[in-house]
């Protein structure tokens, strides 16, 4: 999946609520704006929004060096979390630029 890479982050703590620990892994891809028009619920506008998907811990070192938004290609699979099936990001890879062909 060639898309457009935020950031992700890794939120870890214990809860407040209920004392256990915590660990979540987040990565945000920034997908185009849908216009939507159903009914009474219309969405229209221009440029990109945020959507989050699972991060594999193991893969968080990958970005380290993400400073703006990158354009890269993500591992998506489907695993069972919580008794519901969920998109996990299980790799990333850079885009490599395509060359431009010459001028004849």
């Amino acid at each position: 999946m060639k898309t457009l890479v935020a950031n992700v982050q890794r939120t870890h703590g214990v809860s407040k609520t209920n004392g256990k620990p915590y660990d979540m892994h987040v990565i945000t891809v920034l997908m185009p704006l849908q216009n939507v028009s159903q009914g009474n619920y219309n969405v229209e506008g221009y440029g990109t929004v945020p959507a989050e998907m699972v991060l594999d811990p193991a893969i968080l070192h990958k970005f380290k060096n993400l400073k703006d938004p990158s354009y890269l290609d993500l591992t998506v699979e489907q695993v069972l979390m919580f008794g519901e099936i969920k998109n996990i990001v299980t790799d990333a890879s850079p885009i490599q630029p395509t060359q431009k062909a010459a001028n004849g």
